[in-house]
């Protein structure tokens, strides 16, 4: 058997040679050429902003209703939280810009933005809230069902015995055994986070990576090294994100929990 030489298609093979020439960090931007790593920062630190704060949002929340409260937040978070979670993302956007439309209509009040006119006057809310919802309920049910463990366990049942107070039985005992789940996790929750930030970015129009990766291309024209740098953006938007998230948590148990 005779092995044919592997052929590299030519897109990727100018792509490769222009990272080392530089030619690859370069875009056409109809007939002006612009440098692409300058004009995709403000992109990617839009898709940062709106990702990280959503995330760390479910951090908090969960912390709060899914070990603190747990017993007490079950059944009306499962409640709300489930009934908006079966709802698809892009059905739960287009719900919100109508009913803060229909507001707006019957009453002349602007409660929310319901899109982003331009990157110096986002929408905030309302992408923050839609890209918070799906993690939210997977982290407080599966914070919920960890915490129902500990608390059932015989050390814990006999550190109640003894009279000590929640917060030192939970901070000493229930939280740290149940930070590990949820650090587990954070790989599933960031990248969840991550697809959705597709919808929530292309519907609010928050002027995001989604916008180069979309929108670009029908604006200029497709051009490789665009889309390949942007989606790269993405993979180093994921590992940003995700220690950004890390860095939280970390903070909290030196500063809360270890003292």
């Amino acid at each position: 058997m005779i092995f044919q030489p592997l052929e590299i298609p030519n897109e990727i093979a100018n792509f490769i040679i222009g990272l080392f020439t530089g030619e690859s960090y370069f875009y056409m931007q109809g007939d002006r050429r612009r440098f692409l790593l300058s004009d995709l920062s403000s992109f990617f630190l839009s898709s940062y902003f709106y990702l990280s704060i959503s995330l760390l949002i479910v951090i908090i929340l969960s912390f709060i209703l899914g070990i603190w409260f747990w017993k007490k937040s079950e059944k009306w978070v499962y409640s709300a939280l489930g009934f908006i979670g079966i709802i698809p993302d892009f059905i739960l956007v287009l719900l919100l810009q109508l009913l803060i439309t229909y507001i707006y209509k019957k009453t002349g009040v602007k409660v929310l933005k319901v899109a982003s006119l331009s990157m110096d006057d986002p929408a905030i809310f309302l992408p923050i809230f839609t890209l918070s919802i799906l993690p939210l309920f997977y982290l407080i049910r599966t914070l919920n069902d960890k915490t129902y463990e500990v608390l059932t366990e015989d050390y814990i049942l006999t550190a109640k015995a003894k009279g000590l107070t929640k917060r030192y039985i939970y901070l000493n005992h229930v939280i740290s055994n149940v930070l590990p789940f949820l650090k587990a996790d954070l790989y599933k929750i960031v990248g969840i986070s991550l697809s959705n930030l597709f919808i929530i970015e292309y519907l609010y129009n928050t002027r995001g990576l989604t916008e180069i990766l979309f929108e670009y291309p029908n604006n200029f024209g497709y051009q490789y090294n665009l889309v390949v740098i942007t989606l790269l953006s993405f993979f180093v938007l994921y590992i940003v994100t995700l220690l950004t998230i890390i860095l939280f948590i970390f903070l909290v148990e030196r500063i809360f929990i270890n003292g």
